[in-house]
């Protein structure tokens, strides 16, 4: 990816944070990287192919984030857990969650956006799905569905950016993953979710 795509994508996740996507424009982002708008349309036809290449991107950050987790399942899985805590507390205090813009103003089956954001959820999930089978064959898991966990664990998220994006506290949604998910998942003593 060349350094100005770079610098558009970074501005368009900026001002989706600060201002909204409601408020986005390809003209807004190219005042904030510092070009005109036709600038921006080199790289990104329309502001719907702009939001695409930002959630694709995200993504691979997110993969990457995620591959980075180090040692045994359990320990894995909290890590996890604690990088969603930071993803969610980071939305705090802005336009509120992007991943919840975006899917409020994406409805319609078929929408591009809509589908890379179902893309990036089914890669997460996949991805979790697999650190939970990983735990169950070593014994450090005890789960008769790890998918259905692992989208219990983005539900969980997803209510705790909700309650974040409307300036709520998220502490019951936290306590509430370790109370119905995690002491079920765990064999042994379920980590415990720092805030």
């Amino acid at each position: 990816m060349t350094n100005r795509k770079e610098e558009i994508l970074e501005a368009t996740g900026e001002l989706i944070l600060k201002e909204g996507y409601s408020s986005l424009t390809t003209q807004r982002v190219a005042d904030e990287v510092g070009i005109t708008s036709a600038g921006v349309h080199y790289h990104f036809e329309t502001k719907e192919d702009l939001v695409v290449a930002l959630i694709e991107d995200r993504e691979e950050a997110l993969i990457a984030m995620l591959e980075a987790t180090e040692g045994p399942p359990d320990k894995r899985l909290t890590e996890i857990v604690h990088l969603q805590f930071g993803a969610v507390e980071a939305v705090a205090g802005t336009a509120g969650s992007p991943t919840l813009q975006l899917v409020s103003a994406s409805t319609s089956e078929g929408d591009p956006v809509r589908e890379t954001l179902v893309s990036m959820h089914e890669s997460y999930v996949e991805f979790v799905t697999g650190v939970i089978r990983e735990g169950v064959a070593q014994g450090v898991f005890e789960s008769d569905d790890p998918e259905r966990v692992a989208v219990l664990l983005s539900a969980f998220e997803n209510a705790a950016e909700v309650r974040t994006a409307l300036g709520l506290d998220a502490g019951d949604i936290w306590a509430g993953l370790s109370h119905h998910v995690l002491e079920d998942l765990y064999v042994e003593e379920p980590p415990e979710v720092r805030r």
